[in-house]
């Protein structure tokens, strides 16, 4: 720390002073360090470039997999039997978390009410409220197998 010392005297500054210099020093390099291995990471991938644009003019191919009808209240699906693709209908499920309830119903069990959902990864209680009024669950007979 002699090096300290030697600046306090050339800029005539108290121990505190100095200290106070170092400290805001190590800061500024700190910072610089850190904003350098940010600038280095790649940038994180915008929400919209992940959902496909469609122009309100064209049609969608036919030849794509089968359009099930958009679940509403009136028309609510059954999470044990829906496949993927119709449970991606449902506002907030896209392929990932379509294909982690079916996973969860053919690994763990059918579900057994509504409220189960909240045990599949990436379901929580707003989405499962958003959910709730456009899906059923209707229990599997236990008596056929």
């Amino acid at each position: 720390m002699i090096w300290l010392y030697r600046l306090q005297q050339r800029l005539s500054i108290t121990r505190q002073e100095g200290l106070a210099i170092l400290t805001l020093t190590v800061l500024f390099l700190v910072g610089l360090t850190v904003r350098h291995f940010q600038e280095q990471q790649a940038p994180p991938v915008a929400v919209d470039s992940l959902v496909a644009k469609v122009p309100p003019d064209s049609t969608p191919p036919s030849s794509g997999p089968p359009q099930h009808p958009r679940p509403s209240a009136s028309a609510p699906i059954n999470v044990n039997t829906a496949p993927p693709s119709a449970l991606e209908a449902l506002p907030g499920i896209g392929p990932a978390l379509s294909e982690r309830i079916v996973t969860y119903r053919t690994t763990q069990r059918p579900f057994q009410q509504v409220d189960e959902l909240k045990r599949v990864s990436g379901i929580g209680p707003k989405t499962l409220a958003t959910l709730r009024p456009m899906v059923r669950v209707t229990v599997p007979d236990s008596s056929s197998r």
